[in-house]
C-alpha cells in the first residue's frame, strides 16, 4: 500500500493508560520524524501541547490517516469524523472485546512505522444512510458504519414500528425498537438483541427487533440494493434514532425513516491477513470452552 507521510490521533478516554499512549506516540513521531497531530481535545494529555490542533478540520485535512486510541466507541467516533475525507483508520484497542481495534497498545511503535512504510492493506465496509422523514419533509440524515437502531428512551411499553423491504411490506414489529445492522455491525447491538453474526464481505442488511413481542419475529437478512423504510405507529412515542450511538433524534408519531446504502465506504487499516472467523475465535472465545474441559479431564 501507499505510505503514509502523516497521522493523526483520536481519543476521548481521559485515564493513565490514554494519557502513556498518547506519550508514546509523541515520542515515535519525535524519533521518526513522522508529522502527527493530535485531535483538538487531547490538549490537556499531551506532553507537549502544540502537537495537537485547534481545528478538527484542521486536523484532518493534515492527517493521511487516523489513528483511534481507546475502544470500539472510539473507533466509531473516529470514522464517523472521517466518512467523507475517506481516511483510512488504525485502531489501538484499549476496551474490551475490539472488534474493530487492529493493535495492542504494545505494539504501537513498529506498527506505525510498518504503516508508514505502506506495509498494510485495507479493508472497506460500507456505510448505511438514514433519512428521518416528517410530513413530507426530510428532517436529518445520518450516516453508520455498524447500525441504525430506533429504541425506547424513558418508558417501559412496547413500540409499533412497521417495516418495509423495498416496496414490500414486511410486519409491524412490536417491540422495544428495531435494529438495522451492516454486517460489520453484526457482532454489535444487533448480536446482543439476538441477531445473527454475518460474514462483513457480505452485500446484506440484518433487521433485527429488539424483545419483540412474538417470539415469532426474528431478525431478518435482506439485500442492500433495496431500502428499508421503518414508520412509527405510536401516538405519542417515546423513541430515540440513533446511528452507532453517535448521533440522535428524538421521533414523532407518523415519522419514517429509511435506510439504505449509502454510496460511501469506510476504509479500515489491517496490518496482516487474517480470517475473520479467527477473529470471532479470539475476541468471542469459540472452542475456548471445550479445551478448558477437556485439559481438566472433563471430557
Amino acid at each position: 500500500m501507499k505510505p503514509v507521510s502523516s497521522f493523526g490521533v483520536v481519543a476521548f478516554k481521559k485515564s493513565a493508560q490514554t494519557a502513556e499512549v498518547l506519550a508514546r506516540i509523541q515520542r515515535w513521531a519525535f524519533d521518526s520524524g513522522v508529522p502527527v497531530y493530535f485531535h483538538p481535545n487531547l490538549a490537556e494529555q499531551l506532553e507537549s501541547v502544540e502537537h495537537a490542533e485547534k481545528c478538527e478540520a484542521r486536523f484532518l485535512e493534515k492527517s493521511e490517516a487516523i489513528v483511534s486510541v481507546g475502544g470500539d466507541g472510539t473507533f466509531l467516533s473516529a470514522a464517523h469524523m472521517s466518512f467523507f475525507y475517506e481516511k483510512p483508520i488504525i485502531g489501538v484497542n484499549l476496551g474490551g472485546l475490539g472488534f474493530l481495534t487492529d493493535i495492542g497498545p504494545e505494539e504501537i511503535e513498529i506498527n506505525l512505522t510498518r504503516i508508514k512504510s505502506g506495509e498494510y492493506h485495507t479493508i472497506s465496509r460500507m456505510v448505511l444512510e438514514a433519512k428521518l422523514e416528517r410530513a413530507g419533509n426530510t428532517i436529518c440524515k445520518f450516516n453508520a458504519l455498524n447500525d441504525i437502531y430506533i429504541n425506547r428512551i424513558n418508558t417501559p411499553k412496547l413500540t409499533s414500528i412497521s417495516a418495509w423491504c423495498g416496496p414490500d411490506f414486511i410486519t409491524d414489529f412490536f417491540a422495544d425498537g428495531i435494529i438495522i445492522a451492516t454486517p460489520n455491525g453484526s457482532t454489535a447491538y444487533s448480536l446482543s438483541a439476538g441477531g445473527p453474526i454475518v460474514e462483513p464481505t457480505v452485500q446484506a442488511f440484518l433487521l433485527t427487533p429488539i424483545c419483540p413481542h412474538s417470539l415469532t419475529e426474528r431478525p431478518l437478512i435482506l439485500p442492500s440494493d433495496r431500502s428499508v423504510r421503518l414508520a412509527i405507529n405510536e401516538k405519542n412515542p417515546d423513541l430515540l434514532l440513533s446511528a452507532d450511538g453517535q448521533e440522535a433524534a428524538r421521533l414523532q408519531s407518523g415519522d419514517e425513516i429509511i435506510v439504505s446504502y449509502s454510496g460511501v465506504r469506510s476504509n479500515l487499516i489491517q496490518l496482516a491477513e487474517r480470517s475473520y472467523f479467527s477473529l470471532l475465535r479470539k475476541k468471542l472465545g469459540w472452542g475456548q470452552g471445550y479445551k478448558t474441559m477437556r485439559m481438566s479431564g472433563n471430557l
